[in-house]
């Protein structure tokens, strides 16, 4: 029998949680405040770095996003449990901006990292920020202990501005029936220099064993939109939403490398990111995360034109797209071959593989052929860095993609703009 989220509540109140004191389930928009800020958000660098991981990888999207595992998938899980992993799982100042820098998970270019701080006085914790994500959780002290490994805690008990969110809980499930729960605070925020006083914090109380073994970050940070959070009965407001009215410019942008840190830009676009000029393109208004249309592709000479609706999102690390689009680049790579359990596409390690063109609109994104190597399986194998989309409802333009561009999130137009920047082949 399922356990319930007021159970699992109620069960933790029952052990001696401290109960706080009700305020308004209701989001609420930061306060006013000063303008003319501005900040650098980089990526943290992670010293553990053991190599790519090319099947986790893979099934950390279709956990993401797919109903049910294909059958070859889930049979793979069910001989392996391991691959079972989700991807990492004042007042408000006026005219802010500002640069959070992201650095790669020991599996380099798996997970991008910001550090933000939680609290008063804040309590510093690594996060996943995810594009493709409207929920912001972290473990806690509030986390069943079985259930971490060492992860930093976010301990609400130690905040003077912590305010547990009375009858308010969250569950996510994911495509292997793994999932995530608990209940919600609200807290101050700060990411760089920018901060919201009561931003809703997801605590997780119960979650299944192979969502912890990602110990470099301790959560997720969804920057998506608002509509897709799971808190319940009230949805909550997403970082990016609160602090949007705030920032210079209602946006954010991308800037990641390639095993090396990048950095995320709040409020402001700098243009010595990037080289040419900026194409946007509309979100899809109906749908709450960052869900674009691109028009066709370009392999090495050969052009197609195709309409797919992908995903833009910095919490999956490989690029995710239709068959016939992963059949006609693998069919000029000599030497590729699909892995007989994941399905997955591989390549000679030292295979000279070919660029790939998206289009965009009037944009045209290359993502260099040594990018699309992403990593060693063994002997001269390697996983390829585009794989199928298989069963997805949508492609995924992942960071195998999004590394090779200069990516701009704005959340008050509603649209994606790409441009050209300096690559490190």
């Amino acid at each position: 029998m399922k356990t319930t989220i007021a159970a699992i509540v109620l069960a933790i109140l029952a052990d001696g949680a401290v109960v706080r004191e009700r305020v308004d389930t209701a989001p609420q928009a930061p306060a006013p405040g000063t303008n003319g800020r501005s900040f650098t958000l980089n990526q943290v660098q992670n010293k553990d770095f053991q190599g790519h991981d090319g099947p986790m990888s893979f099934l950390r999207a279709h956990f993401k996003y797919a109903k049910k595992l294909p059958d070859y998938l889930s049979k793979l899980v069910e001989i392996d449990p391991s691959f079972r992993i989700k991807f990492g799982l004042g007042s408000q100042a006026d005219g802010q901006i500002g640069t959070v820098l992201a650095d790669p998970t020991p599996l380099v270019d798996t997970q991008y990292a910001v550090e933000i701080g939680i609290g008063t006085p804040p309590q510093h914790i690594r996060l996943n920020l995810d594009t493709g994500s409207s929920d912001f959780w972290v473990f806690s002290t509030d986390t069943n202990p079985s259930m971490v490994d060492r992860q930093v805690l976010y301990d609400a008990d130690k905040s003077m501005t912590s305010r547990f969110l009375t009858g308010e809980s969250w569950i996510i499930k994911y495509g292997d029936n793994a999932s995530a729960s608990g209940f919600v605070y609200t807290d101050r925020v700060q990411i760089g220099e920018t901060y919201v006083d009561t931003q809703a914090v997801q605590v997780a109380v119960n979650l299944t064993k192979d969502l912890s073994s990602d110990n470099f970050v301790s959560g997720i940070l969804g920057m998506a939109n608002s509509a897709a959070n799971t808190v319940r009965p009230t949805p909550q407001r997403t970082y990016i939403h609160n602090i949007k009215d705030n920032l210079a410019q209602p946006l954010f942008t991308a800037n990641l490398q390639r095993q090396a840190p990048g950095s995320y830009n709040f409020g402001y676009i700098d243009d010595s990111q990037y080289k040419g000029t900026i194409t946007y393109t509309p979100v899809e208004p109906t749908f709450p995360l960052w869900m674009i249309s691109t028009t066709g592709y370009r392999i090495a000479k050969t052009s197609h034109n195709e309409r797919i609706n992908s995903i833009v999102d910095t919490g999956t690390s490989l690029l995710l797209l239709p068959e016939t689009v992963v059949s006609s680049y693998y069919a000029k790579v000599k030497g590729s071959s699909v892995h007989p359990q994941l399905g997955m596409r591989l390549v000679p390690c030292n295979a000279d593989l070919p660029d790939f063109y998206l289009t965009i609109g009037s944009y045209r994104g290359r993502v260099p052929g040594s990018y699309m190597n992403y990593g060693r399986i063994s002997g001269n194998s390697c996983f390829g860095g585009m794989q199928s989309s298989g069963d997805l409802p949508f492609s995924v333009l992942g960071d195998v993609f999004l590394k090779a561009q200069f990516v701009v999130f704005d959340y008050g137009n509603a649209r994606v703009g790409f441009a050209n920047k300096k690559l490190y082949e």
